[in-house]
């Protein structure tokens, strides 16, 4: 009797005569594999006919029942479980059955839900080129293949039904086709696999006569699995010639930058050239061409083409992209037109904004297609290093300064394995940050094991890295870390540290959690501009996993991207900051050694570790230090005075001391009429700032005012330092007409010199609402002036009938105009959508009315 345990090497296939061997005289096999039951069903082949076989239990036990799940992770906990229910089923053991019990209890004690609201999937990379390729016109479908491009199925808008595999792209329209009514289908196919085997699906297309548009995406590196080099590429105009070969009938290429081309290029006959802003035409051209037809979408890997920019290989492009917060309404059209994950939303004291991250900006530009004035183009100058600019030898030497002021930090014991789990989102250095500490441990004679959870998530999605380090590497028998066993998490996202992989490593007797209190946005911002990115629950949640002296929430983001000028720094912020707290088992000199060896913005992140260092001991020295005085005041919300004197001093600023008189005074009616239904004053507050916000709506004169001013001067001069010139992109419509389909005005980039006509027309504000004032003959213009005596009239009705069991709703009716943004036809489509939700809400308000009218009727009846 006794446990024998047999490793396979190879899964498939399954060598039967030594496993047979091993398995004579045994009773029971149980076989404990990840996924499908690949060695099982082998398994159960060589056994079949054997006279005196054992037990096979795998994925289910002998009576069906689900044993060890081929979805999610199999923890070393769980398979304990299971190797232990089964020997007690062969063998009844009182100490055995105490064992079990205590792991089953071990499990459900186990934080196994999730503390988040958003969810953290794959998405593309700020500046892919997939952000523009995979889109097709409106009434068109498309599959996606293997390849990042892929994750257009992750993106409803994108109508991209389903994958397939690695060169079978098309394959499944040739035998759909025949039986749809569907007639035309785009094809996404990257271009690596097109050299590996998608040629052959093209082929096979080609041959079948189905009537598909292949999008070949050329992007000049196998970016998903690590930015390898293509084997068997060739130049665009040599493709061009190689899939008309084959018996393409339409091709077109398509590029963010067609000059690109060199003179001598020779593409095959017929085949014509187009910027990126044509594809939509192309596309809808191309799906009426029977049929196989051929886009070859040219753009580089938008990470590709940042690595070389830093290894000096490509051009670094000397503009960047900037929103004028003042301006920008919030509507979120940047977003959906470039579904760049560097635009970030921005909270002011005028509700959500947009910004765009520098540091993971990848300079695509395409997010100037947003139909909004205030996107401002600054060519010259570089981001600002720090909060306070010094040069780098006074830098160096404050830091020294403040490290001589707090205690050496000592290292946690390791004579057995100690886990650290790092979680963060993929492509902002978490993985590198694994190796950084394995790295730190190895020079100091330590044993490490590093398992990174990645795939598709290096693209924005969920990344973890299990880091197992002790004195002795033989004690290091399981890369993973095991349910409730992390010892250690560094949480550099806390969506994905309160995710349920992270949380079910929890245990609430031993784990400490340091975790970035930033919520970065998730993919699902770019569709959706109210999307709910607070952090409330997600601290809630890991409050009550562990005690407060196991957790700490740290600014990481914003402290280090104010000292150092990236936000990625924020990684190395907190490590510094988790050995000052004396939680990690190697000492400073490994960590730094480590970075070193590394050779990659060095500097920055010794530095940025050494800030987290001071950070861990004086919080308030570092935030003095990295944030204006403006950001360090109390954020406690403001009330209902302050948003009043705060949008009264705007309006005058608007137009004058009158207009700002005549909202106070509505306000102020509004005030009184609720403090005699109500102690609160929510309805007043919505008033203050929906009634300010359609009062003081962007003309000319105010976009004007508002790109001049020295408020916009101050959020640059923040970010920027050196000499630098800026552009402004705008839609004027003297520049053409509305385009037919989208009934937008052509966006132009006009010169630095128009600076100096803003600066003169911001002063003929005096014409608004006067006949004189032309821009305001437009039908957009006259509807943003009916809004304000609308709201007016709104207002009114609702004062006239509140009570205070209406009074919830009457508060959502007041705050309608929260969702009337944007520019021309993007606010009046906003316009529409909110419109609908007041009508549906005065009659939710209605209905109510109605009822307590008639309960008051029947208590006069009664009496």
């Amino acid at each position: 009797k006794g446990v024998s345990l047999f490793k396979v090497g190879l899964t498939w296939p399954l060598e039967p005569s030594k496993i047979s061997k091993f398995l004579e005289g045994h009773e029971e096999v149980l076989v404990v594999e990840e996924k499908r039951p690949i060695i099982e069903d082998q398994l159960a082949k060589i056994l079949y006919n054997k006279p005196s076989r054992p037990r096979l239990v795998g994925k289910n036990d002998e009576e069906g029942n689900v044993l060890l799940p081929s979805d999610g992770e199999l923890s070393p906990s769980v398979v304990a479980l299971v190797i232990g229910n089964r020997i007690s089923k062969l063998n009844s053991d009182s100490q055995l059955e105490g064992k079990i019990s205590s792991i089953q209890s071990f499990i459900e004690g186990l934080n196994s839900s999730s503390g988040s609201d958003l969810m953290r999937l794959p998405s593309f990379c700020a500046g892919c080129p997939h952000n523009t390729s995979t889109k097709v016109p409106e009434g068109s479908v498309a599959f996606g293949g293997i390849g990042c491009h892929g994750m257009a199925t992750f993106l409803p808008e994108r109508k991209t039904l389903t994958l397939c595999q690695m060169g079978g792209e098309g394959v499944m329209w040739t035998g759909i086709a025949p039986f749809t009514e569907t007639n035309h289908l785009f094809q996404n196919l990257g271009d690596g696999t097109y050299y590996h085997s998608g040629i052959l699906a093209l082929r096979s297309s080609i041959a079948s006569g189905a009537n598909i548009t292949y999008k070949i995406l050329v992007n000049d590196a196998i970016a998903m699995t690590g930015g390898q080099e293509i084997t068997g590429k060739v130049k665009v105009d040599d493709l061009s010639w190689q899939v008309y070969s084959e018996g393409a009938n339409k091709i077109a290429v398509v590029s963010d930058y067609p000059e690109k081309y060199p003179t001598s290029s020779k593409f095959a006959p017929g085949v014509t050239v187009h910027h990126r802003d044509e594809m939509d035409k192309i596309q809808t051209e191309f799906r009426e061409c029977k049929g196989v037809s051929v886009i070859i979408y040219d753009q580089y890997c938008a990470t590709e083409l940042r690595r070389r920019r830093k290894r000096g290989l490509a051009e670094e492009p000397t503009e960047r992209i900037f929103i004028n917060p003042l301006v920008c309404e919030g509507c979120g059209d940047c977003s959906f037109q470039s579904n760049c994950i560097a635009i970030e939303p921005l909270e002011t004291d005028f509700g959500r904004k947009r910004q765009i991250n520098q540091s993971s900006c990848n300079k695509d530009f395409s997010c100037v297609k947003g139909y909004c004035p205030s996107f401002v183009t600054v060519k010259g100058g570089s981001l600002r290093k720090r909060a306070e600019s010094q040069n780098e030898d006074a830098y160096k030497e404050e830091i020294s300064k403040y490290l001589e002021n707090i205690p050496e930090p000592t290292s946690v014991k390791c004579d057995k394995p100690y886990n650290i789990l790092i979680t963060g989102i993929g492509g902002s250095g978490v993985i590198t940050l694994g190796a950084l500490l394995g790295t730190a441990a190895h020079l100091e004679g330590k044993g490490s094991s590093t398992l990174d959870v990645a795939g598709l998530a290096q693209r924005n999605g969920p990344v973890t890295s299990h880091l197992r380090i002790a004195d002795n590497s033989k004690d290091l028998h399981a890369t993973r870390i095991a349910s409730g066993s992390a010892d250690l998490i560094l949480g550099c996202d806390i969506v994905v540290t309160t995710g349920l992989e992270a949380m079910s490593k929890i245990n609430p007797t031993k784990t400490n959690i340091i975790v970035n209190s930033h919520v970065a946005p998730t993919s699902a911002f770019a569709s959706n501009p109210n999307l709910d990115l607070s952090s409330v629950r997600m601290k809630k949640s890991l409050k009550e996993s562990v005690s407060d002296d196991q957790l700490d929430f740290v600014e990481a983001t914003k402290l280090a991207t104010a000292l150092m000028g990236n936000s990625i720094a924020a990684n190395l912020f907190i490590v510094g900051y988790a050995i000052q707290k004396g939680l990690l088992p190697m000492s400073v000199e490994a960590v730094e050694r480590a970075i070193e060896l590394n050779e990659v913005a060095v500097e920055m992140n010794k530095q940025s570790l050494s800030w987290g260092r001071v950070a861990a001991t004086d919080i308030d020295l570092v935030r003095d230090k990295a944030l204006p005085k403006k950001e360090i005041k109390n954020t406690k919300e403001i009330g209902l005075e302050e948003i009043i004197k705060q949008r009264k001093t705007f309006l005058e600023g608007y137009q004058n001391k009158n207009y700002a008189e005549k909202y106070e005074e509505f306000v102020r009616k509004v005030r009184k009429e609720e403090k005699k239904i109500v102690k609160e004053d929510f309805l007043t507050q919505a008033v203050a700032k929906y009634y300010f916000k359609l009062l003081a709506y962007k003309d000319e004169f105010e976009v004007a005012r508002l790109i001049t001013s020295k408020e916009f001067k101050g959020i640059l001069e923040q970010q920027i330092e050196g000499e630098y010139k800026l552009e402004f992109s705008l839609a004027p419509p003297v520049f053409g007409g509305r385009d037919s389909k989208t009934g937008r005005y052509p966006k132009r980039k006009l010169p630095s010199i128009f600076f100096f006509f803003f600066s003169l027309l911001k002063h003929f504000k005096f014409l608004r609402g006067t006949p004189l004032n032309f821009f305001g003959w437009s039908a957009h213009r006259k509807l943003e002036r009916q809004l304000i005596g609308d709201y007016q009239e709104t207002i009114k009705k609702l004062l006239e009938t509140l009570t205070s069991e209406k009074y919830h709703i009457a508060v959502d009716i007041a705050s309608i105009p929260e969702f009337i943004r944007g520019f021309d036809v993007v606010k009046e489509q906003n316009l529409e959508t909110a419109l609908m939700r007041q009508e549906e809400l005065f009659n939710l308000y209605n209905s109510e009315f109605v009822a307590a009218k008639e309960i008051e009727t029947k208590k006069v009846a009664s009496n």
